[in-house]
């Protein structure tokens, strides 16, 4: 019985959300976007700035601003604001735009740029670089290029050019109708994508209330494709795709000058419940469901490596499969470890107790995938048959690419900050890094604006302040970053 409450607990978000989206979402039929005036639309300031930003790199690629708008009602709690622009001389056509909604109980954001073009046969292809997978599925004639790796507007422009000029050659291009109303524009486009989607069967029309409305089916779409594992699967083949077409149009590499995207707050009061709710959940799982796991005394690392994965697995009591990493261009790598499925409650025990044993045999254990207890899936510890953890972590793909920081980045500023600060990893994945640091802390604020300034996340999407990181780290002597 007990198991049957936890799990009907854990995957509350998996039934209960969807049920909830088919009653509470829905878009206004008649959208309306006004002049943006900065005394009466409030944005936060993060978002102004990346918005601010946004329209200065398009405006250096020509663009001149036409239009800027505000909308507010047409999706519950959600805000936007749009800046329409015009390059004169090609009639190319950019948005630059800023959603966002209060914590409710999470703040979500999505800045980014949008480059649509029209076709005289009625195709139209869009290129933009928002960081969300988006719902909907648009029809044949209206290509959309999502790249989220772009983070820099005006290289943006450049790949919409490239792309453009590789696959549409020749096509003839025509001009939207925005100059007269740009903010009925804006509308007529929001309704046409709202129709296609009832027209594919995955949203319908309510006249009588004047909204458009997920199908019963649509919700779960939705709601479970932003769930984990399902987002996370998404984002990460999004990316890939992103990689393949850059390298396609022989543009691969970093951004210029990246925009950071806004990033996503949790309120406090949801965070509390969530860390409650886990603690509880985790007490349960420990106490009840299994038994403490301790190392077993007599345990000894076999010289060789097939030995020692074979250890490994009796440790975990899972078998062990190839450790997977990612390449440059963000596809999977296979590497020479393997990894074991380990339950929560005991990966940060076992890295802990049996990674030395493992390094004295020259073999470095750590944890490769941490889900923090979500749903049923369990981490993975994985055993590389050397000890070179930067080695691993190349391998690992790990970076924070948001900001501009590749995996040789990180391994620069890991070394520079082991020598001040010694330390062991005990966790390396595709965009986290964690371990403890070998001695205390004895300047945890300076520590603390250090860490900040390399991976702003742990603030930004964690303790909210620099003080608060400070605390944390001199009680925890531990180390960790992620770039969301």
């Amino acid at each position: 019985m007990v198991y049957l409450y936890l799990l009907i607990i854990l995957l509350t978000p998996y039934w209960l959300g969807p049920i909830v989206v088919w009653l509470t979402q829905k878009a206004g039929a008649r959208p309306v976007f006004e002049p943006f005036t900065a005394g009466r639309h409030a944005v936060p300031e993060d978002v102004a700035a990346a918005f601010r930003q946004t329209c200065d790199a398009l405006t250096s690629e020509g663009f001149r601003i036409v239009a800027d708008l505000f909308q507010t009602g047409q999706m519950k709690h959600v805000s936007t604001r749009v800046a329409l622009l015009e390059k004169s001389d090609t009639a190319e056509l950019a948005l630059a735009v800023a959603m966002f909604t209060a914590a409710r109980p999470a703040r979500l954001v999505a800045s980014y740029a949008e480059l649509p073009t029209k076709f005289r046969d009625g195709r139209t292809v869009s290129v933009h670089n928002s960081p969300l997978p988006g719902s909907f599925t648009p029809p044949p004639s209206r290509v959309v290029v999502r790249l989220p790796i772009v983070r820099d507007p005006a290289r943006l422009c450049r790949v919409k050019r490239a792309y453009l000029e590789r696959y549409y050659r020749g096509v003839e291009r025509v001009p939207f109708e925005h100059r007269d109303d740009p903010a009925q524009f804006l509308g007529r486009v929001m309704v046409r994508e709202l129709l296609e989607q009832v027209e594919a069967g995955r949203w319908w029309r309510d006249d009588r209330a004047g909204v458009f409305r997920p199908t019963f089916t649509s919700a779960w779409v939705m709601t479970w494709q932003a769930l984990p594992p399902f987002g996370a699967l998404r984002r990460w083949r999004l990316r890939r795709r992103a990689s393949a077409i850059l390298q396609e149009l022989n543009m691969s590499g970093p951004d210029p000058r990246p925009i950071a995207q806004p990033r996503t707050r949790v309120s406090l009061a949801w965070v509390a419940a969530i860390a409650v709710t886990v603690v509880v959940l985790n007490q349960l799982g420990s106490r009840v469901l299994r038994p403490s796991w301790s190392m077993p005394s007599d345990f000894v690392v076999p010289a060789a490596f097939p030995d020692a994965v074979r250890a490994l697995e009796r440790l975990a009591g899972e078998g062990a499969t190839p450790l997977v990493g990612t390449d440059s261009v963000g596809d999977s790598l296979r590497t020479e470890g393997f990894a074991v499925s380990v339950p929560l409650a005991r990966a940060e025990r076992l890295v802990a107790a049996a990674q030395p044993r493992f390094l004295e045999n020259g073999f470095y254990l750590f944890r490769s995938e941490q889900h923090f207890g979500i749903g049923s899936r369990a981490d993975r510890v994985a055993l590389f048959p050397r000890s070179d953890r930067y080695e691993i972590l190349r391998l690992m793909g790990t970076n924070g690419w948001n900001y501009g920081i590749g995996p040789d980045s990180i391994v620069a500023w890991l070394r520079a900050l082991e020598r001040d600060h010694p330390f062991v990893l005990t966790g390396m994945g595709f965009d986290w890094v964690e371990g403890r640091f070998r001695s205390p802390i004895h300047d945890a604020d300076a520590l603390a604006r250090r860490f900040h300034a390399f991976c702003p996340d742990i603030v930004d999407q964690g303790t909210e302040t620099v003080d608060a990181l400070a605390r944390e780290l001199g009680e925890s002597q531990r180390l960790y970053c992620w770039w969301d």
